[in-house]
């Protein structure tokens, strides 16, 4: 920098003008789906899903994507490539995220998808279900039936094919995911007998 005594004159400067052109558009978004049920689903079960925004605008869309915060919102999860962007010009882009419910019971949630050039424009995406504990075994067949016995300790009952007196097989399988000890027990008062 140079300073000049107050007696002394700056010299002259030149002026310089520049045009400046400048077009002015219009951000617009679109989210193709605003409410997504998942109906009845497993407690601790992964589903994906994905929401469709499209630029509708001539100028590129800068995004974002947020999560509402409550407690709930711990069972959403956004993709993180798509938590914030940019979409082409009348381009697509698919958000993904995936719900995974904690907590049996009826679920709602919701994400918002924010336009960042346009704070006026903002689509709030509602997440429902109802989140239920899934069967830890498997019982097959649920009834047993062995027809006809000899109920005489000295006449022995005929083995005859699976369903009519004789042996019988029960199966359990255990569909949970850590392993179980099962039990079984006849109880007298459930036994059928005519």
């Amino acid at each position: 920098a140079r300073f000049f005594l107050p007696s002394e004159r700056p010299p002259p400067q030149t002026v310089r003008r520049l045009p400046v052109v400048a077009s002015l558009r219009v951000s617009s978004m679109e989210v193709g789906q605003r409410s997504i049920n998942f109906g009845r689903r497993p407690v601790r079960e992964l589903h994906e899903n994905t929401v469709l925004l499209r630029n509708r605008s001539a100028a590129p869309l800068l995004y974002k994507v947020s999560k509402s915060g409550l407690s709930a919102s711990f069972d959403l999860s956004i993709a993180k490539e798509d938590r914030l962007g940019c979409v082409r010009p009348y381009a697509v882009r698919p958000i993904r995220f995936v719900f995974r419910p904690s907590l049996p019971g009826p679920f709602l949630d919701s994400f918002t998808v924010r336009n960042l050039q346009d704070v006026s424009s903002a689509v709030q995406v509602t997440v429902k279900a109802h989140a239920h504990r899934s069967a830890s075994l498997h019982l097959s067949p649920h009834a047993l039936d062995f027809g006809p016995l000899a109920i005489s300790a000295a006449v022995p009952p005929p083995r005859v094919q699976h369903g009519a007196g004789g042996t019988q097989r029960l199966t359990i399988v255990n569909v949970a995911k850590g392993a179980r000890t099962c039990s079984v027990s006849v109880a007298p008062e459930l036994l059928l007998l005519e």
